[in-house]
C-alpha cells in the first residue's frame, strides 16, 4: 500500500542581488507534469516550440484520480495526435457510461444521473467519450511533448524564479542529488497543482468559495462481480460505471478488479482514521453495503475539495494552466479534462509571441478568456457535490446546472482574441445544439463529405493553424487570406466549403450554423473558436482578412 497527500510544489522569490549566469536557457519552462503542464508542452511542440518540464516527482502520477474524457477533451487529444492512443489504453471498447445513485453497492438505483446514449454529444462533436484514467493519459501526454522536442526532467523541483522585462530566471533542484541548475527562460508556465507554489510566490490568491470539504482517495483490489451484477460490463471493466453511494463513490478502472473509491470526509469521522489500511477496507465495506468482501488496498490519500479561481492568469512573463488557477470539486470530472484544454488555449498563443507573428498583449487574452470559464465551471461542480455527494451544503447558493454539452462546447469568449459583432451580447454559454458561429464561439461541428465521397467533419479542419473557411462562392476570400497571411508571415489554411468544391455540406449546414452566406468566410483560431466573420463578400478580401488577423495576434498597424 502506497499513501499519498497533495503537497505544494516549493517556489519562492530569489534573494536580491545579481541575477546568477544560467545553466540553459529555454523559451517556455512548465513547473508541473500533470495535465495542464504536460498538455501545454504538446501544444507548444505542434507549433514548434520546444519547452522544458520539471516535476518534482520521478515520473508521471499513478495516484487515484478521475476517469474519463470529455469529447471537448477528446477534440483536443486528437489535434494533439494521441486520440486514439488514449482510447487503446482506455481498452478502445469501454465506450460506454453509467453513472447512478444508488442504497448500495449491490442496488436499488436511486437515481440514473448519465447513462449510455444520455451522455452521447455526437450532435456537436465528431469525439466520443475517452475512458482512460488520468494517469494514463499523463503518460501518453508525457511521450508526445517528448516526440515534439519538449525535455521532461523529472525528479526535479522549482525552488526559485526572478522575472524581468525580458524573461524568467528560475532554480531548479535534483531531489536525488541536491544538484542545482540556473535555468533561463522567456516565459514560465505554472502547472504545478492547487496548491501552487508558483503562484503563491506570486502573491496571486484564489478567489471563491475556498474549501468545502476533504475527500479520501482509495484505490482497491476485490471481486465485486456479485453486488455489481445488476450492471453488465461494470465489474469486468467493459463499461465505465460510477455509483455514488452516500458519502461515497466507487468507479471501475481499465482494468478489472481493479476499482477507485471517494469518500467524502464528513465530521463524525475522527481525524486520521484513513492511516491504517484495516479501517480504511472496513470503511468502504460498511460504505458500499458489501461486509463480507476481501478487499486489497493499493493506494490511499487524502485532499481538500476546494473551490478557487486565481485571481488573475497571468503575472508578467508567467502564466497559470490546470489546477494552479481553478480549483474545482472533482464531481463531474472537469478538473483534469479543462486543464487538457488550457494546454490548448495557451499554447499557440505563447508558440505565436514567441515567433513574432503576435505581440505580446496577445498573452493577456489568455486571463480575458479562461478566467471567467474557470468561474462558471466551479461553480458548476460545486452545484454537483450539492446534488450528489453534500446536500448540507445547498445553503451555499449554488448555480443552476447547465446541461454537460453546453458546458463543454457552448462556451464562449465575449472578450479576448477576437473581433466581435455590435450585436453581441456578451453571453458566456450558448446551446452547441443551436450554434451562432459568432465570433467568440467554439466553432461549430458540421459533417462534411469530401469529393471521393469519405466523411470529415469541420472540426476535423482546426487545430495545427488558422483556418479560412468560406462559402462555395467564396473564392476572393481564399486569395485574400492567403496574401494576408503571407504578408504577416501567419500559417492559414483555406477551405472551401458547398457545391462545386471539394467539401460538400447537407441541406446548407455549413451556412446555417456559421452564419454566412454562399460569398461570406469565417476565420477559426487554432483553438477552434470563431475569431471573426464575414456574411458576405467584402471589396477588398486582404485588406480584411489582414485586419482581422492583427487584431486577433495584437499585431497594430504601421
Amino acid at each position: 500500500m502506497t499513501q499519498a497527500t497533495d503537497r505544494p510544489e516549493p517556489a519562492g522569490t530569489a534573494p536580491p542581488g545579481p541575477a546568477p549566469e544560467p545553466d540553459e536557457t529555454v523559451p517556455v519552462l512548465v513547473a508541473g507534469a500533470g495535465p495542464g503542464g504536460l498538455s501545454t508542452a504538446v501544444f507548444l511542440g505542434l507549433h514548434g516550440v520546444p519547452a522544458l518540464v520539471v516535476e518534482r516527482h520521478p515520473g508521471t502520477s499513478t495516484a487515484v484520480k478521475a476517469t474519463g474524457q470529455y469529447p471537448h477533451a477528446m477534440e483536443a487529444l486528437a489535434v494533439a495526435g494521441v486520440a486514439e492512443t488514449v482510447r487503446e489504453r482506455g481498452r478502445a471498447y469501454r465506450s460506454d457510461f453509467h453513472m447512478v445513485v444508488a442504497k448500495t453497492l449491490a442496488g436499488p438505483v436511486l437515481r440514473t444521473l448519465m447513462s449510455g446514449d444520455q451522455l452521447s454529444m455526437r450532435h456537436v462533436s465528431p469525439q466520443d467519450w475517452g475512458t482512460a484514467s488520468q494517469s494514463t493519459v499523463e503518460a501518453v501526454l508525457a511521450d508526445r511533448a517528448a516526440e515534439l522536442g519538449a525535455h521532461l526532467r523529472f525528479s526535479t523541483r522549482l525552488t526559485s524564479l526572478t522575472q524581468d522585462a525580458d524573461g524568467v530566471t528560475a532554480v531548479t533542484e535534483d531531489t536525488r542529488t541536491g544538484e542545482q541548475r540556473v535555468i533561463r527562460a522567456r516565459y514560465v508556465v505554472a502547472a504545478d497543482g492547487w496548491r501552487s507554489g508558483v503562484r503563491g510566490s506570486l502573491g496571486i490568491p484564489l478567489r471563491g468559495r475556498g474549501t468545502v470539504g476533504r475527500v479520501l482517495r482509495v484505490l482497491f483490489e476485490a471481486d465485486l462481480s456479485e453486488p455489481l451484477a445488476h450492471t453488465d460490463g461494470a465489474a469486468d471493466g467493459r463499461r465505465f460505471t460510477a455509483l455514488h453511494v452516500g458519502r461515497a463513490v466507487l468507479f471501475n478502472t481499465e482494468i478489472p478488479g481493479l476499482y477507485g473509491y471517494f469518500r467524502n470526509l464528513t465530521p463524525e469521522l475522527p481525524d486520521g482514521w484513513w492511516s491504517n489500511e484495516e479501517t480504511v477496507a472496513a470503511q468502504i465495506r460498511s460504505d458500499l453495503g458489501i461486509p463480507d468482501t476481501p478487499l486489497k488496498i493499493e493506494e490511499i490519500g487524502e485532499t481538500e475539495i476546494s473551490c478557487g479561481v486565481a485571481e488573475r492568469f497571468r503575472e508578467g512573463q508567467v502564466l497559470l494552466v490546470g489546477d494552479a488557477c481553478h480549483v474545482m470539486p472533482p464531481t463531474g470530472g472537469m478538473g483534469g479534462n479543462t486543464a487538457y484544454l488550457d494546454g490548448l488555449y495557451l499554447g499557440w498563443k505563447l508558440a505565436a509571441v514567441l515567433n513574432g507573428t503576435a505581440g505580446e498583449a496577445l498573452l493577456d487574452t489568455h486571463d480575458t478568456e479562461r478566467r471567467p470559464y474557470a468561474e462558471e465551471l466551479v461553480e458548476q461542480q460545486f452545484a454537483n457535490l450539492v446534488d450528489r455527494i453534500s446536500p448540507e451544503l445547498a445553503g451555499e447558493s449554488p448555480v443552476r446546472p447547465l446541461p454537460p454539452p453546453v458546458v463543454a462546447f457552448g462556451y464562449r469568449f465575449p472578450k479576448g482574441a477576437v473581433l466581435t459583432e455590435p450585436d453581441d451580447g456578451g453571453e458566456l454559454f450558448e446551446d452547441p445544439a443551436l450554434p451562432t458561429g459568432r465570433p467568440g464561439s467554439h466553432a461549430p461541428y458540421v459533417p462534411l463529405a469530401r469529393a471521393d465521397g469519405s466523411q470529415t467533419s469541420t472540426t476535423a479542419l482546426f487545430g495545427a493553424a488558422f483556418v479560412l473557411l468560406t462559402g462555395a462562392k467564396g473564392a476572393a476570400w481564399a486569395g485574400g487570406a492567403t496574401s494576408a497571411a503571407d504578408a504577416l508571415g501567419v500559417a492559414l489554411r483555406v477551405h472551401r466549403v458547398g457545391p462545386g468544391t471539394g467539401l460538400l455540406d447537407a441541406d446548407g449546414a455549413f451556412a446555417a450554423a456559421y452564419g454566412v452566406g454562399a460569398e461570406g468566410a469565417v476565420l477559426v483560431r487554432p483553438d477552434r473558436f470563431v475569431a471573426w466573420r464575414s456574411a458576405g463578400a467584402h471589396p477588398d478580401p486582404a485588406a480584411e482578412i489582414e485586419r482581422a488577423l492583427r487584431h486577433v495576434l495584437c499585431r497594430p498597424a504601421t
